[in-house]
């Protein structure tokens, strides 16, 4: 399949093309021998554009794991996917979301917690993750319309009736707080949200990859401008994005349900910054918010971790989460 991703660097090597075409043509092929400081720096950025968009690692599909389901919905004709077993419509629900580059069924030690406090579980699978179908260019926002409309389909199969909380890991959490803001009608029915080592500001995303593309700091701010600015290019309106501040928490999306924060202390991934985001945040409003440090959690390949479990357990029962 082709991407978008380095459409940015086609064109800017077309146009230097034509314009050494040119000079040639006009015996003035000597102008290039100053200009080639300023092609070179213009090629490698318009380059780096395309390696910061992303596409998640193309992976095997597999079938769903024993006593899990595959369920799809078409979204903009493309097949939303998810796990989940057997809905008993006198439930709440649960939904988890993975993080980036990982799959649905790697949350399935993270839903027991949930299954055996009286919750339907579902699995959400970002597009383009798992073995799931490709894409030409890959954004949160795209998971977050996705989503927006899985949510839209449950209430109309009544499955959110009895409400429901979301557990998001690391960019999943991303996403979780996107889809639970209080404007979307499915808002109504959240009961809770945990946030496991979660994305909060995609400018922090943007930062970190500048750094593994050795791309100096006080270039970072226009880096993120110009992306922003390339991304809409490339996007339906649906997608696009006004500003970089749209895409950080609270802006980006900030739930009036509670929330808890369950945050590894030493988060190799995406450091602590996204965590101290999100806990300065909550201290600056009127919001229910709990968090936790936890020195005995990873970032990653946590699929069973019992102190994650417990504070998670212990959240539940002082919010009357449970539903036995």
């Amino acid at each position: 399949m082709s991407t978008h991703r380095f459409s940015a660097f086609v064109a800017h090597s077309t146009f230097w093309l034509l314009i050494s075409i040119c000079l040639a043509l006009t015996d003035a092929l000597y102008v290039l021998i100053y200009l080639t400081p300023f092609i070179v720096c213009d090629l490698w950025y318009a380059l780096t554009l395309g390696f910061m968009l992303r596409l998640p690692i193309q992976r095997k599909d597999s079938p769903p794991p024993v006593e899990w389901t595959r369920d799809v919905l078409s979204v903009a004709d493309y097949p939303v996917r998810w796990l989940s077993k057997a809905i008993d419509p006198d439930k709440p629900l649960a939904i988890l979301i993975h993080g980036w580059n990982s799959r649905a069924s790697n949350m399935i030690g993270r839903s027991v917690l949930y299954e055996q406090s009286g919750y339907n579980t579902i699995l959400f699978e970002m597009r383009a993750h798992g073995g799931s179908e490709r894409v030409k260019n890959w954004a949160a926002l795209h998971v977050c319309h996705d989503l927006e409309n899985v949510l839209n389909a449950f209430e109309q199969r009544g499955w959110l009736k009895n409400g429901f909380v979301i557990h998001g890991h690391s960019l999943g959490g991303f996403v979780a707080q996107r889809v639970m803001r209080p404007d979307l009608h499915t808002s109504k029915y959240a009961l809770g949200m945990i946030l496991e080592s979660p994305v909060t500001s995609y400018e922090y995303i943007n930062n970190q990859t500048c750094e593994y593309l050795r791309i100096p700091s006080y270039f970072h701010k226009t880096m993120m401008n110009r992306l922003l600015k390339y991304y809409n290019r490339i996007n339906p309106p649906i997608y696009q994005v006004d500003s970089v501040e749209q895409l950080s928490t609270p802006i980006w999306g900030f739930p009036s349900c509670p929330t808890l924060l369950i945050q590894a202390k030493h988060d190799a991934t995406l450091g602590t910054q996204h965590a101290a985001l999100l806990i300065d945040v909550h201290d600056n409003s009127q919001s229910d918010f709990t968090f936790h440090i936890v020195a005995e959690l990873n970032h990653a390949y946590e699929k069973e971790n019992a102190i994650r479990d417990q504070l998670i357990e212990e959240w539940m029962e002082t919010k009357s989460l449970f539903f036995g």
